[in-house]
């Protein structure tokens, strides 16, 4: 028998299976690439870095507001579920969070924590999986606005400093402009039924991905009926990242404490969205490069190193998240009527209206 006759075909999932390996370890590869030459040229003190680990009350109370946020998220989450008729326990609304706070640390891509995330929520739910997505995209970009509108709370304490620097004025005129995208878009899907169906429209041609994305857009305009849930999440996602902040303020206390200063409230925010951004797995080498950029126009310096500490301390609490995905998670989203007496409830409802 001829051997290649014997060897496995090469099926089209296998192909796009490597270039996907080959494409995260190219992006992996340039993150690094990056912090080694942020290392190299002396933009990163890695011996500032050492101070950490001598300074564990520190690493502690970092540690401690990093868990604070993800407190907050998990709130957040389990709120905005409980809008859609869905229930998630708050402590099961932690476990998630940190399950895909542990893929987003230690896993090479941006997204990871997000599919994690989305992998246990929908599991057992395959009739409201749609549902179920919307949330934690919403979720997302709740999150993401509330960090683009952050500086905009702090710059009237900074006029002087925004006067004197333009670049920094136009960063944040670009800031501006995103989170005008994202309200704006985010208001047409919520209250515009004109809206939400030209956009099912355009997927005519898709029928089964036109339901889809009908099904969340009802699900996004479901919040725009929620107003108090809305106004709840919003809260809870600026005092989860002003937690974030905080901990940033924290790393480079423990780095370079010479270095702190109230301009970091303006800067920190612009600097953790860059890292959000899918160039490199979590942001590596990018993120400290936007860090030190952004600090040198405020005239600090040791962004990248305060950013590589807050990576140390993620590091530690992700390992939380470890431990939730080795010992596994069930069910943890569940249709309200699943729960004990919401049978009743629906039939009381049933009689009242027939009265």
């Amino acid at each position: 028998m001829d051997a290649t006759s014997s060897a496995p075909p090469v099926t089209a999932s296998h192909v796009n299976s490597v270039r996907k390996a080959l494409f995260a370890l190219l992006r992996l590869a340039i993150g690094v690439g990056i912090l080694v030459y942020l290392v190299k040229s002396g933009r990163v003190d890695l011996h500032s870095l050492t101070r950490m680990f001598r300074a564990w009350p520190l690493t502690l109370l970092g540690m401690a507001v990093l868990l604070i946020d993800i407190l907050f998220m998990s709130i957040r989450v389990s709120l905005l579920f409980h809008a859609q008729r869905l229930s998630l326990s708050l402590w099961n609304a932690i476990q998630l969070t940190l399950v895909g706070f542990f893929f987003s640390t230690f896993l090479p891509g941006a997204a990871g924590g997000d599919l994690a995330k989305l992998y246990y929520a929908t599991r057992e739910n395959e009739g409201r999986r749609a549902e179920v997505a919307t949330v934690l995209l919403f979720d997302r970009i709740i999150g993401l606005l509330s960090l683009v509108l952050i500086p905009f709370f702090f710059a009237p304490f900074f006029l002087e400093l925004l006067r004197g620097t333009l670049t920094l004025r136009r960063i944040l005129w670009l800031d501006g402009i995103l989170g005008l995208v994202m309200c704006t878009a985010t208001a047409l899907v919520m209250f515009s039924a004109t809206f939400r169906l030209a956009l099912s429209k355009l997927l005519a041609r898709w029928q089964s991905l036109q339901n889809v994305t009908a099904r969340m857009l009802d699900a996004v305009a479901a919040y725009g009926k929620a107003r108090g849930v809305l106004l709840a999440a919003l809260t809870l996602s600026f005092l989860a990242n002003l937690a974030l902040v905080g901990v940033t303020a924290l790393g480079l206390y423990t780095v370079n404490r010479a270095q702190l200063s109230w301009k970091l409230c303006l800067v920190a925010p612009v600097g953790h969205l860059v890292n959000s951004l899918p160039l490199t797995p979590g942001g590596i080498g990018v993120g400290e490069t936007a860090f030190n950029a952004l600090f040198s126009l405020t005239g600090m310096s040791g962004g990248a190193d305060a950013l590589l500490c807050l990576r140390v301390w993620s590091l530690l609490v992700g390992a939380l998240g470890l431990l939730n995905y080795i010992f596994g998670m069930g069910r943890i989203v569940h249709w309200q009527k699943d729960h004990p007496g919401a049978g009743q409830l629906a039939s009381s409802k049933a009689t009242s209206s027939n009265k």
